[in-house]
Order: C-alpha cells, then structure tokens, then sequence
C-alpha cells in the first residue's frame, strides 16, 4: 500500500490558533519515537490534531503545532494488509468521539456543529 493515510476528514472547530482538527487512521510501521524515546507498536493508529487550515487561492495550506493533539493504536499488526485496514477503520470508528472530546477539553477547543 502505497499511501499509509486510510482515513481522513476535517471537522470545523474553534480554539486558540485553529479553526478544523483533523482526524486520521493511518499505519506506522513503529519503533523509537524520537520525541518521546518510547517504543511504538506497528499497526493502524487513530489520531486527531488540531489544524488551522487557509485557502490559498487554488491550494490548502495546513498547519499544525508540534506536540498539539493525540493519538490511539486501534490494531496491532505484524504486517500491513487490505483486510487489517478495513478492520482499523470500523475499530477507530469506536474510538473517534473519545479522542475529540478529550483534544478539545484539553486544547481549549470548540467543535462548531
């Protein structure tokens, strides 16, 4: 697979510097962080960001702020695969809302409805 996004969408939302988070189901083949040092598992990860995304007349200009947002393994995998991604996909679905509410009550965030 070529493209490790699965998923996205944006939901308009209003918070310091922001006006979408961006929601994501996406495969990582794991190992270090280097940010935080700690050992990630592979498989299929849940994440929302706060976004603040602009038109800049004829293309979308995204940006995000290092640290800002969280995210969830939804499934572990030894290898990446069609039918392993379809399963991601519906098991994110479970954790989606729960990971918003929790990026806007820590983030100061608005959804706009």
């Amino acid at each position: 697979m070529a493209n490790p996004r699965l998923f996205s969408e944006y939901i308009p939302a209003k918070g310091p510097q922001i006006n979408n988070l961006k929601v994501e189901v996406y495969y990582s083949l794991g190992g270090t962080n280097w940010f935080t040092y700690k050992n990630e598992a592979r498989g299929y990860y849940l994440s929302v960001t706060p976004v603040d995304r602009s038109d800049r007349g004829g293309y979308m200009c995204e940006s995000i702020t290092l640290g800002r947002g969280v995210k969830k393994l939804v499934k572990e995998v030894s290898r990446q695969s069609k039918k392993a991604a379809e399963e991601a996909i519906i098991l994110a679905k479970a954790y989606k809302n729960d990971l918003i509410q929790y990026v806007c009550r820590t983030e100061g965030i608005e959804v706009i409805a």
